[in-house]
């Protein structure tokens, strides 16, 4: 009969199981140091006085002052605060109803692969693609119209993504429940499925303004008359880089940063809530020690 030898884990596995928590916290502090020193970076340059790259030796706001007295750059970021807004009315419906029908389609690996397609095409491509097919085969001038386009082809599969997942909270028991005694797919919609999906809505309304905000390459070939924030910039840094640029890039990192920030706490703040609320309606249904029905 052979001996049972007693298993001996490695050396790094030994080491991950005394300092894993540790390796992870750091791994994750070099990954957003890498992510967010440079553009944190840059804000700091927005307030160096004398308008050279360095370090801050003079703190000043002058340069936001003149960015928003020049007239072109506050164009630009109006157009883009604009095109984003729109992006996220039409992304988010059209991401809502397509993951409403993908509950009913048989064909659901299809229905993905083709809503995340645009997610693994560089941006370059999709955007001389588009332009062509708009300009060339269509015959359609480029517009705000098709700048909007490009936008939503960017945003809609992240949107799309986001609902689809807030909405693996449904229990569709509870849908057809409500549809069984009387209630229409409207109805039931409204009062069932939307309050446990609205954060995801929220998430994904939250995505698509700061992705079609920060969009580049799909507008720098569908853009129509004046440019966006970013193209703006683009046009600006191939002549000169004037020290308002640093200012509208900061302002930039900084609205899309707390925007990120804001949707991050936001469904932090509801997962603990549903948390909360499942947790007590467990221990409702458990009923409190002491209460255990009397033997008659």
């Amino acid at each position: 009969m052979s001996e049972v030898v007693p298993y001996r884990p490695g050396a790094l596995e030994s080491f991950l199981s005394r300092h894993g928590r540790k390796v992870w916290v750091v791994f994750v502090a070099l990954g957003a140091l890498y992510v967010l020193v440079p553009p944190i970076l840059l804000v700091i340059v927005s307030f160096e006085s004398s308008g050279v790259v360095r370090i801050p030796q003079g703190f000043t706001l002058r340069w936001y002052a003149e960015m928003f007295t020049d007239i072109g750059l506050m164009n630009a970021l109006f157009k883009s605060i604009g095109l984003a807004i729109l992006t996220v009315v039409i992304s988010v419906f059209l991401a809502l109803q397509v993951a409403l029908g993908y509950r009913k389609t048989k064909h659901k690996t299809l229905v993905i692969a083709i809503m995340i397609l645009p997610i693994f095409l560089p941006g370059m491509i999709q955007g001389f693609s588009l332009s062509i097919l708009l300009t060339q085969f269509l015959g359609v001038q480029r517009t705000f119209l098709t700048e909007l386009i490009g936008h939503i082809s960017w945003a809609l599969p992240f949107a799309f993504l986001v609902i689809l997942t807030s909405m693996s909270a449904v229990q569709r028991e509870t849908v057809m429940a409500a549809m069984d005694l009387g209630a229409n797919p409207w109805r039931a919609f409204r009062d069932i499925e939307y309050p446990i999906i609205k954060p995801g809505l929220i998430s994904a309304a939250i995505f698509s303004f700061v992705l079609s905000f920060n969009e580049f390459s799909r507008t720098f070939y569908l853009q129509g008359i004046g440019p966006t924030v970013p193209t703006f910039v683009f046009n600006k840094i191939t002549v000169d880089i004037t020290p308002e640029i640093f200012a509208l890039s900061a302002l930039t990192v900084v609205l899309s940063l707390g925007l990120i920030a804001l949707g991050t706490l936001y469904l932090t703040f509801v997962g603990r809530t549903a948390k909360k609320v499942s947790e007590a309606e467990m221990l409702a249904d458990m009923g409190t020690p002491g209460q255990a029905e009397k033997p008659t």
